[in-house]
């Protein structure tokens, strides 16, 4: 262990987006930096891969987080860099009972779009204009408080720092976005399947149990900036390991952590699949606090296994990759949430929708002239897909078949594509990619149950050893786990500056 080659001033496992925000900001402050990461490509969920000369996505997925107050503009702020992206509008299209809701960005155009499908327009108009308003706030708020949820005395003095009229968005962690609604006098009931169709794909809870407080910015992300990365989201991933690495870092895939030992002077070894050990004073890790339990020992295990056992909830993915014949329009938008009727309901499924996103027209880097590429996704409990034993091969394929057929039936144009490709993948699939336990992706789901302060924080009680991720505060989506990466940054910078060496 005294081979320098070995040793890191920190060491990041995991390299989706709250790990390579973590490293990309220590890098730049002269940190020599290793992140490992278990497979092929760095991203995580957020990433792409190739497949018989076609890029698809890790999922359906879009990306916002580039306005102001807003954690992806902070990101290429502080590391001088700007991210490849292209901005799209209107940011989706819900299909529900024969309709197409159009989700423009102009928050007025959105109003007008809502109460022209739900009617009630006093009463949609009272409760967009709490959803923009308590958005707002929660992104502002959120942007400069990176020591929560608070651990120490001096966590909770620096919130008093904020601007006392944010306070009044606090009742609203304690009203569902439901009650919110019903508050407002609104009584149309397929307006609250739209609602629990959105929140599932962005807060991972439906309306009656996802706090107001967190519903808003997810209910409205559609009216901030949305963005298309060209070729794959797996570009912007690969700007921040090109930044590490021309700032004397590493990022290495595939190779799997497989233990996290505390050493007696408060460092750490750093065990991996290929036979390797890493020794540094610092470790930020970005998997899911389910697999923590998995490499560690202990007192370190015994803490990482009380903290998983109180998110016993999780969603798992059914995902599919497509490639089309480009028949669709020509101002067609990128992504469609496709609402399914009772008579619709397939086996493995369990939301009542499928999120379609495609790839933009004329991107020759996801797939050549005249083919698109699609990601669907919906979805799916962890252990009916694992319980399957002899049946999983069958129902896989039945219900990719499903969805083919449902998506004939519900996206414009895709009836007359021919199909050049299509596979699946379930929560068995996604536990092999991304090595998260059980498959589990998209976070935590929200809870009305679970207060705004029983987060599990990006400290640890080890000193040297702090997370990030979809798992700990604030948990879900690429502007959620890039402000969790800021968090991290901010805690480790406060405790441990003078580790930094001079390369």
């Amino acid at each position: 262990m005294n081979n320098r080659q070995n040793e890191y001033d920190a060491v990041i496992v995991g390299a989706g987006m709250g790990g390579m925000t973590a490293a990309s900001l220590l890098s730049r402050d002269g940190y020599r930096v290793l992140v490992l990461e278990a497979s092929h490509v760095p991203g995580g969920c957020s990433s792409s891969y190739y497949r018989k000369g076609f890029v698809f996505e890790s999922g359906a997925t879009t990306l916002i987080g580039f306005d102001d107050h807003q954690p992806l503009k902070k990101l290429e702020d502080e590391l001088g860099i700007t991210i490849k992206k292209e901005a799209i509008d209107p940011s989706m299209q819900v299909h529900l009972n024969g309709r197409v809701i159009t989700r423009w960005r102009d928050r007025e155009m959105w109003v007008k779009e809502a109460i022209n499908h739900f009617g009630e327009a006093a009463e949609q108009r009272s409760f967009w204009k709490k959803a923009f308003y308590v958005s707002d706030v929660v992104w502002k708020v959120s942007g400069k408080n990176h020591f929560f949820p608070p651990l120490k005395k001096r966590d909770w003095f620096s919130l008093f720092k904020n601007d006392p009229r944010d306070a009044l968005v606090l009742p609203y962690a304690a009203s569902s976005v439901r009650e919110t609604a019903v508050q407002s006098g609104i009584s149309n009931h397929q307006f609250y399947r739209f609602l629990d169709e959105q929140l599932l794909i962005s807060a991972q809870s439906r309306s009656d149990d996802t706090p107001f407080l967190f519903g808003a910015p997810a209910l409205t992300y559609t009216n901030y900036t949305n963005y298309y990365v060209p070729g794959g989201l797996l570009n912007m991933v690969q700007q921040l390991q090109e930044y590490i690495e021309q700032r004397g870092g590493a990022l290495n895939v595939k190779e799997k952590v497989t233990g996290i030992s505390r050493n007696r002077e408060d460092t750490y070894t750093i065990h991996t699949s290929k036979n390797k050990q890493y020794r540094t004073g610092l470790v930020i890790s970005n998997i899911p606090v389910w697999n923590m339990e998995e490499v560690t020992s202990g007192s370190i295990r015994d803490y990482f296994k009380q903290e998983a056992g109180k998110y016993t909830r999780a969603w798992g993915a059914f995902t599919m990759g497509v490639v089309a014949e480009d028949v669709f329009e020509e101002n067609m938008s990128l992504h469609h949430q496709l609402h399914l009727s009772q008579e619709d309901a397939i086996e493995g499924i369990d939301s009542g929708s499928l999120f379609v996103s495609i790839s933009r027209k004329g991107d020759t880097d996801r797939s050549e002239e005249g083919k698109r590429v699609l990601n669907i996704s919906a979805h799916a409990g962890t252990d009916f897909w694992f319980g399957l034993n002899g049946n999983y091969d069958r129902l896989k394929q039945k219900t990719e078949e499903s969805i083919l057929g449902l998506m004939r039936e519900k996206l414009p144009g895709f009836t007359n594509a021919k199909i050049h490709m299509a596979f699946s993948a379930t929560p068995v699939s996604w536990s092999n990619w991304v090595y998260r336990k059980k498959g589990r992706v998209g976070g935590i789901p929200q809870s009305m149950s679970r207060s705004l302060l029983d987060w599990t924080p990006n400290e640890t009680p080890f000193g040297g050893l702090y997370l990030c991720g979809d798992t700990v505060y604030p948990g879900q989506g690429i502007p959620g786990v890039t402000l969790s990466g800021f968090n991290v940054y901010y805690r480790v910078k406060r405790k441990h500056n003078n580790r930094a060496r001079n390369h």
